[in-house]
């Protein structure tokens, strides 16, 4: 009987393991056969047709189909270290950042520069990759470290989703020490400092064209949907990993803020808005976190934006949701390219490997077609 049991048991099993991987092959099979969507202005026509990454088809491979696996894959992208200087700048409120530049060329007509994501640096691997692509091009790189990541915070003002006087200080300092042009991109949470900037007005007319990558849009229906999310995987997890990073930035600040907020408690946060409410908002005096989300989202600026503009996200990414992307506010204003590719996860694209990403091709080819 026992026997009898057993294998029936087996039986089920492989038709369920059989079951399950035709289901991933039909899933595969229709996801990777899907194209990007594009939405840009049709007096940029021509500027799409040069960009040739925007008319081929790309496959990934099993594993990397998935948002959830591409935003963890990233992170062990293989990629070259790259020669860079770091120039120490003096930023508001008795403050120090560190700006790393990469100038192995004599080609002074070509600047951009690089803003990492939350809990990122100039080291993440998605900043390096790029920097090579740059460098290869002719241009001086200038990679952005938000204050306290590279150095120790001077004191227990650091910086939020939408704060951007750091920012301003980098690019003042590369437009009066430098000559040529600058283009700006931006990864995360720096796609919407990027975004902010380049939407105010009176912008330097030395800044030719940026870019956001993973742009966040609107901070307050991420958390939203953050904390209403049904599948209870995607609530813990993503909640805890991103609460998980800002902690590992606290503690490693820990002398710096044991002062000015009970790091006992916020080490056994769970999510962001929990350790915003014990130290966000009281650094920065904020009286209402959702306002406040709602304030330092990106969205509102798409429509000041007055050079190309480059928005790339994915339609798997585990943290940006498809449906945050606001396509009605992007298609009002000229400027603006958009493109959902429908995989890449969260700062991944990676293709076949852990070489290559297509979001270097894309951003490349924006840089030299898209006027």
């Amino acid at each position: 009987m026992i026997y009898i049991l057993r294998n029936n048991v087996l039986q089920l099993m492989n038709v369920n393991r059989l079951g399950l991987l035709i289901l991933y092959m039909i899933y595969y099979l229709l996801k990777t056969g899907k194209r990007h969507f594009l939405q840009y202005h049709k007096s940029k026509e021509n500027y799409i047709k040069k960009m040739k990454c925007l008319h081929q088809q790309y496959k990934t491979n099993f594993i990397t189909s998935f948002g959830v696996l591409q935003s963890y894959l990233q992170l062990y992208r293989i990629v070259q270290p790259i020669k860079r200087k770091s120039y120490r700048l003096k930023v508001p409120y008795d403050g120090e950042i560190v700006l790393d530049v990469c100038e192995n060329t004599n080609d002074l007509k070509k600047n951009v520069l690089l803003i990492h994501g939350f809990n990122g640096s100039s080291n993440s691997k998605y900043i390096i990759g790029l920097s090579h692509h740059f460098e290869n091009e002719g241009y001086k790189i200038f990679c952005f470290n938000a204050r306290g990541t590279k150095e120790i915070l001077n004191n227990s003002i650091f910086f939020h989703i939408g704060w951007t006087l750091d920012l301003t200080v980098a690019i003042e300092f590369i437009l009066h020490n430098f000559s040529g042009s600058l283009e700006i991109y931006g990864f995360s949470m720096g796609a919407n400092w990027v975004t902010k900037y380049l939407g105010k007005e009176n912008l330097n007319p030395r800044i030719i064209k940026g870019g956001a990558i993973c742009l966040p849009f609107d901070f307050y229906e991420i958390e939203k949907w953050m904390k209403n999310e049904k599948w209870v995987y995607k609530k813990r997890l993503f909640n805890r990993l991103l609460a998980y990073n800002f902690c590992k930035y606290i503690r490693r600040n820990k002398e710096t803020f044991k002062n000015a907020a009970n790091l006992d408690l916020i080490f056994k946060c769970k999510s962001l808005r929990e350790i915003d409410k014990l130290l966000t908002k009281k650094i920065f005096n904020i009286k209402n976190l959702s306002k406040y989300y709602k304030k330092e989202s990106a969205v509102k600026h798409l429509k000041n934006i007055k050079v190309p503009f480059l928005i790339l996200n994915s339609s798997d990414d585990p943290i940006i949701p498809e449906f945050i992307i606001n396509k009605k506010e992007c298609q009002k204003n000229k400027n603006i390219l958009l493109i959902i590719n429908p995989w890449g996860g969260h700062l991944g694209f990676l293709k076949n490997n852990l070489r290559q990403s297509l979001a270097d091709e894309i951003i490349l080819e924006f840089s030299k077609y898209f006027n």
